[in-house]
């Protein structure tokens, strides 16, 4: 990875931006958070060029703001609710639904978590057991068929 410079050029204004750590805001449908990121900022019109490790930050934030304010799950919290229950996002998307690459879409930030699905995955979190009312965690495990389904305690 190439070395960032200490100042580059504003691409807004022409002025001078300076690299260094500030708070930025994110917003969404009126509510506000502030991360913390490295980028170049412009002493003139106060703009900021983000790349990289720190445009992913400020990406995550407006995720996790968003997710905050429709009242669903973020990205990590679907990534760490699927990790606890032991679940490939493929295996997660086949059982819970939304498909084999419902759970990447999710947990990138690519598509947002429905409201059942985040009620689900809230509910499962709870109580992890209840995955096996839902099906084989794995394809690989035999499913009774019904006739030999029973009370097996």
């Amino acid at each position: 990875m190439a070395k960032q410079t200490n100042r580059i050029q504003c691409p807004e204004c022409g002025g001078t931006a300076v690299l260094e750590v500030r708070a930025d805001t994110v917003e969404y449908k009126g509510h506000k958070a502030d991360v913390k990121v490295a980028g170049h900022w412009c002493t003139k019109c106060g703009e900021a060029v983000l790349e990289g490790d720190a445009l992913e930050k400020r990406e995550r934030a407006f995720l996790e703001l968003r997710a905050k304010v429709e009242g669903v799950l973020s990205p990590r919290e679907v990534a760490s609710i699927r990790d606890r229950l032991k679940l490939s996002q493929r295996r997660a998307g086949e059982l819970l639904g939304g498909g084999p690459r419902a759970f990447q879409k999710y947990e990138s930030g690519e598509q947002q978590v429905s409201v059942p699905m985040a009620n689900l995955l809230r509910l499962l979190a709870k109580d992890p057991r209840r995955l096996d009312d839902l099906g084989p965690r794995t394809s690989s495990r035999r499913v009774a068929p019904p006739d030999e389904q029973g009370s097996h305690g």
